[in-house]
This record gives C-alpha cells, structure tokens and sequence, in this order.
C-alpha cells in the first residue's frame, strides 16, 4: 500500500498508537541493541530506536517515503546509525541479525495483505535468537452489534434509486465489509459479550489464515443486529499496547473497524442463542473473509431467526467470459497461473522454505510477479490451498 505525507503524519499524530510503541521500543532497546524497522514510512520509529540508544537501525520501506526518512535521520543526527533499504523486507539479508524488529504493516485489521508472511519470514531470517518482535501479539475480537445508521448508508446509495432496480449490487454490499473510522461503534452497540475469535501470537504464528469457531453466545439485551463488529488489542511489549475496539475512551483512530454486514436486520430479545464463525484466508495477495451467522430465539419453539453464509470472495460480479469458460462444452487449458501453481507444488518437498520458494517462482515468472514479496504471498496461498485439499 502507498501512503501519502499527510496519512503518515495522521499514524505518527495518533498518540494512542505512537506512545505504546515509544514505549515499547525503549524498554526493548539495550545499549548494544540492532534493530529493524520494517515498513519504516518516514523513518519515525527507526529515529526512536536511535533516541533510545539502538547500536545500529535497519530501516526497511519500499515507499518512495524512505528518502524522506533518510534526510530525517540526518536532521536529527542519526545519519550515521541507520540503514536505509528502499526494499520489501523478503527480498533483503541483512548483514546481522536484529535484536529488535517493530513495524506495523496492518491495515484497518491485522488480517490485511503480506502482513503475516513478512513477519514469518522476519522472525526466521531476521531475527536473533532471543530477540524481540513489536508487536508481540495482536487479539482480535468480534460481536453482534446495533448499527442502524451504519447499515441504511451502506445500502442507501442500491435502495432503487430513480425507480431502478439495484438488487444485484446491493447483494455485493452485503458481502463486503467497510471499515468504520466514526468511532461510532460504543458499548451501547453490542448485543452480545465480545468473543476472543483469534489471537495472532507474532513469536510463533505461521499459517496467515486464521479461522475462529465460535462457541454457542446470547443476546445480552434486545435490539436490531444490523452486522458483525471486529477489533482488535495489540501486544506491543510487555505491558504496553492500545486497542481500537468500543469499550475504550480512546481507540487507536487510524485503525478504525470492521463492520461486517448482515444479509438482512434481525430483531433479538435477551437471551437468544448467537453462533458466530469468521474465517479470513490469503489468497494472491488479498484476505477472503467468510462469516457465518446463526441466531435463534430462547422459547421454546426455538425459531430460527437467522442463518447466514457470507463471504467477501463473492463481492465480484462475474463476466460473461468467466462465465463462458465455466461452461460444460469450454474446452479448459493450464494458464499461466496453473502452471505457476504447478511450479511451487514441485518444491514443496518438505526441505525449501517459504522464501526459498518464492525466490525461485519469481526467477522462474519474473513477469507475473513485481517482486520476491508478491510471490511469497502466492507461495503461501498454494501452500494453504494443498494443505486443506
């Protein structure tokens, strides 16, 4: 993602991250500490690292953003201590091992593009032993929520307008989720205790995909369930971090959260019984969200009120040649993308690793693919696809 001057000046102005991971850094740092910052933007917490008294700081970016850092790290007399790498961090080795690597390559939610693999592949080849990793661990949680005013804006502009009919994209609406940066989303929303549905421990996580089967939950008032609300609390170091979720006075803004739709309102009274499943998968680059929601009612009829299947992986009308080629008489060939895919099932023998692999697919299809990270991502999607075949 390419951000501009003011959206990095809007992530360093947010105190509620900035201050956790200031103080993170300086309880992790020691006098002879190395560390890397990846996804360095405009250089703020590889010019912290060096306040601090970091040895040396490799800062990784591959925004044209690094060649302001640079000329900051020089301002303020850093010049000499940093490193600066315009790269992805998967196609860098550095000369030594950092103690410390801290970045923050989420988006709305931690779930977001080549964030996990870049940390997986950081902890293996980055890292040394002992070192520590900020963030430590990210928590993410969901609820049903009360969302009215939210819920009629998404669909607002697909309620037939000048009399036409607009079903067909209001249905993709409803598969796709928004983030919402209002902060409008208070305790008074939620319809049900918030549930831990994912923790992603950034020490030990390897698999990008992450699925939370939820176990059985009641509606804690009566209201109108309009959608599924995700946030999430970060573990930046031991005991500091920040959230963006509704119970807190102040939330991490630039964040903001997900709001996750459902197919139609549904009225609850206190104790129905809520059963949730979110599941968000990595595939080519991007996150496929699925959430599945089923709400029945506490009498003893036990009416089913909802039962919803959702998912983001629909949220893309297809064309008529796509459909054409799903056709009985269409006459299937190996593209481009299947012999890729054939490609990497070939290395996985169980000895190359995850890079090793996309090192070799990118020299293999250096047109397919603009860097050695995208093919990690690619890598990682084969891989979970053979997996779960």
């Amino acid at each position: 993602m390419t951000y501009r001057l003011n959206e990095y000046g809007q992530m360093i102005a947010d105190r509620v991250r900035m201050d956790p991971y200031a103080y993170a850094l300086k309880a992790a740092i020691g006098p002879d500490s190395v560390v890397l910052d990846i996804g360095a933007g405009t250089g703020i917490h590889a010019l912290l690292a060096c306040k601090f008294g970091a040895r040396h700081v490799y800062a990784i970016e591959p925004n044209e953003a690094i060649h302001l850092a640079r000329e900051l790290a020089q301002a303020n007399g850093f010049g000499d201590r940093i490193t600066f790498i315009h790269d992805f961090s998967t196609q860098v080795t550095l000369p030594e091992r950092a103690d410390v690597i801290v970045s923050d390559l989420r988006g709305v939610l931690p779930l977001f593009g080549a964030h996990i693999p870049a940390v997986v592949d950081a902890r293996q080849r980055h890292l040394a032993p002992g070192g520590r990793l900020i963030p430590k661990r990210d928590n993410l949680w969901v609820a049903l929520v009360e969302a009215g005013s939210v819920y009629k804006e998404l669909l607002k502009p697909w309620d037939h307008p000048y009399g036409l009919a607009m079903e067909e994209a209001r249905q993709i609406v409803l598969n796709s989720w928004t983030a919402d940066h209002t902060q409008e989303f208070r305790p008074g929303n939620l319809l049900m205790a918030p549930h831990q549905w994912a923790v992603l421990d950034y020490e030990s996580i390897v698999d990008p995909d992450v699925t939370g089967m939820n176990s059985m939950h009641w509606a804690t008032r009566s209201g109108t369930a309009h959608g599924l609300l995700i946030w999430f609390d970060a573990e930046l170091f031991e005991g500091f971090g920040f959230s963006n979720g509704p119970q807190e006075k102040r939330t991490a803004e630039v964040y903001g959260q997900g709001f996750f739709p459902l197919l139609a309102p549904v009225a609850l009274e206190e104790g129905d019984s809520i059963d949730l499943t979110v599941r968000a998968e990595l595939v080519q680059g991007e996150y496929i969200w699925r959430w599945f929601t089923r709400i029945q009612g506490q009498d003893e009829a036990a009416v089913v009120k909802a039962d919803f299947k959702q998912s983001t992986a629909g949220d893309t009308p297809l064309s008529r040649n796509r459909l054409a080629e799903q056709a009985k008489n269409s006459r299937p060939a190996l593209s481009e993308e299947g012999q890729i895919d054939l490609f990497i099932m070939g290395k996985m023998d169980g000895q190359a690793t995850m890079a090793e692999i996309a090192r070799d697919t990118f020299s293999q299809f250096p047109t397919r693919f603009e860097d050695q990270g995208e093919a990690l991502i690619h890598v990682y999607g084969v891989a979970q696809q053979d997996k779960e075949g």
